[in-house]
């Protein structure tokens, strides 16, 4: 059996599925909710974030370590390059997005709509039980204040330097993108799956299974640096033509 632990709105929790759902591997999902996830993630994983794969009684924390454990163990063949030092490079490329995009989604866009409760109260609950709006309602406060401290939403300087990064590494794929279909070349690979995943947020994908909302006036300048080019086009086309959710 293999179950994947997840939230509805981590888009490192996407980037998993996606990969399992790209390579046809079938498993259980299991949805949390920030906050009381810990009440599971501290039983199963070193850490408390999402998303963790289950299987045979093995734990696998992080997308990147779920996306090795596929290609390594559950047959995966179309995602990770089967050459060791191909596969490295895809590891290094891996990491930048993942801080740029991944930590960059969540530092600039929580700087912000932190501000906005009933908004992230919707984000968070999304698909959640019946008892997820109520919770909220008591516990916003105490959840937000460990948000902003796990990735320093509160600090402008720390902020300025995601914004920067981010803009940065989007210059590059859009370089990339201008040349060829997909950062694997002539077909996605783990590298087109992270990025689209991790810019799902910020692009608002219809296909998405959030209904994300727009980003708030103070990002708008943010987000009119980066709609419309390239690496932008290239999210949405990754879901319109590649993100088909197998069946559980």
């Amino acid at each position: 059996m293999i179950a994947l632990y997840t939230f509805n709105i981590s888009h490192f929790s996407e980037k998993a599925r996606w990969a399992l759902d790209y390579e046809g591997v079938a498993y259980q999902e299991r949805v949390l909710l920030p906050g009381p996830h810990q009440l599971v993630t501290r039983r199963i994983a070193p850490r408390t974030h999402v998303p963790v794969l289950e299987h045979d009684g093995e734990y696998v924390q992080g997308s990147s370590a779920i996306m090795d454990y596929l290609a390594d163990r559950l047959g995966g063949t179309r995602l990770t390059a089967k050459d060791p030092h191909e596969r490295a490079r895809e590891g290094e490329r891996e990491q930048v997005f993942d801080n740029a995009f991944g930590l960059g989604v969540q530092r600039v866009i929580y700087s912000e709509i932190l501000k906005d409760r009933a908004m992230v109260t919707d984000l968070w609950a999304f698909g959640g039980p019946f008892w997820a709006r109520g919770f909220y309602r008591l516990a916003y406060p105490a959840v937000a204040s460990v948000v902003k401290r796990m990735y320093k939403t509160n600090d402008p300087q720390a902020v300025a330097k995601a914004k920067q990064r981010f803009v940065e590494v989007f210059d590059e794929l859009d370089a990339i993108l201008e040349k060829q279909a997909y950062l694997g070349g002539d077909a996605p690979n783990r590298s087109d799956i992270t990025v689209a995943a991790l810019l799902a947020p910020i692009c608002r994908v219809p296909e998405h299974r959030m209904t994300w909302p727009a980003l708030p006036p103070a990002l708008a300048s943010f987000e009119a640096e980066l709609k419309g080019r390239p690496t932008w086009n290239h999210v949405l086309h990754m879901y319109r033509a590649h993100r088909k959710p197998a069946q559980h």
